[in-house]
């Protein structure tokens, strides 16, 4: 008895200690950024995500950027596969980097529905800038004459 006595008076003595927890040289929590993906490989979208945390507060934030040109790309693709070729270059030419290579090397981007030697004079009519831009402020469109396969 003398025993049970002893052990109940350590017991009750634990419990009445108070516990301090020091956080000294502790991180900080931090803050989780949020999961953004794109498994798919015909997505043309880019994810990004960020998380920022101090002592007190914590900021994450996530978006997903469309790439405008990996969607110029698909869609000239399935209008080409759909056999719409002169679609599927006008859809291309929207770039101008694109606009700039098909003109300088002889083959102008459709417009109106026009292709060829066509195409070229309504561009100039439309946007004699661009062609200024590629070959000098000097430059004068001129007009092929084509073969009219006469007796």
């Amino acid at each position: 008895m003398k025993w049970l006595l002893i052990l109940s008076l350590v017991a009750f003595s634990a419990q009445a200690q108070d516990t301090t927890i020091n956080y000294k040289n502790q991180p900080p929590p931090s803050a989780m950024a949020p999961a953004v993906s794109s498994f798919s490989q015909d997505v043309c979208s880019l994810p990004v995500s960020g998380a920022i945390s101090s002592t007190v507060i914590g900021f994450s934030a996530g978006t997903v950027i469309r790439d405008d040109n990996c969607e110029r790309i698909k869609l000239a693709r399935a209008l080409n596969d759909l056999g719409l070729k002169v679609t599927a270059v006008a859809i291309l030419c929207d770039d101008p980097r694109v606009w700039d290579a098909m003109e300088t090397s002889g083959s102008p981007c459709p417009i109106g529905g026009s292709i060829g030697d066509a195409a070229r004079r309504a561009w100039w009519q439309l946007y004699p800038e661009r062609f200024r831009k590629l070959y000098g402020q000097d430059f004068v469109l001129s007009v092929r004459l084509t073969p009219t396969g006469g007796k």
